[in-house]
């Protein structure tokens, strides 16, 4: 008997352990990136990939970096979603979302935002298929790491580069 109570007293802990750490990751998260009232967190994914920019300029001015399209892996318990342009992510099972162009999307500064992209909460819409994204409405980025563009400014225009970064996806479903 007394080995069923320790275990009982470690899973007590362990779960207390995770609340606390969830709450914590909420408090990190600004107010600004949660998703309205009736979303719930579905799943987070880590991401691995490149933010590609490309060199563009106006006519008379100097070439700069222009964002053109993330493109990364992420990984979670429900397989590797692809995350491209649009921003759109697709599941593995062919699920997909991609951002709702009617809504802004909402941005903060990471806590390094000379070296780090920015923050994010995107509304989005599922395509009919079924699969683990067909009932997400928000996808979250936080915990950012790299993606910025080239400090140096292009030479020419066209040019194309990838700037590798990593982050936390976090998919929000309507609750039921």
């Amino acid at each position: 008997m007394p080995m069923q109570g320790t275990y009982a007293l470690v899973a007590a802990a362990m779960l207390l352990a995770g609340g606390t750490q969830a709450s914590r990751a909420a408090e990190v998260v600004p107010a600004a990136l949660q998703p309205p009232a009736g979303y719930t967190l579905a799943f987070t994914a880590k991401a691995r990939g490149m933010q590609v920019y490309t060199s563009t300029a106006e006519a008379g001015a100097a070439p700069k970096w222009v964002l053109e399209a993330p493109v990364a892996e992420l990984t979670a318990r429900q397989g590797t979603i692809h995350h491209y342009a649009g921003p759109s992510w697709e599941a593995a099972d062919g699920s997909k979302v991609v951002r709702d162009k009617d809504t802004p999307v909402v941005t903060v500064p990471a806590r390094k935002a000379g070296a780090d992209i920015p923050w994010l909460l995107v509304k989005v819409t599922a395509d009919p298929a079924a699969g683990a994204l067909s009932r997400i409405g928000y996808v979250q980025r936080i915990e950012t790491h790299g993606g910025v563009a080239p400090a140096t400014p292009p030479v020419r225009t066209d040019t194309k580069v990838g700037v590798p970064y990593t982050a936390t996806y976090a998919f929000y479903a309507k609750a039921k």
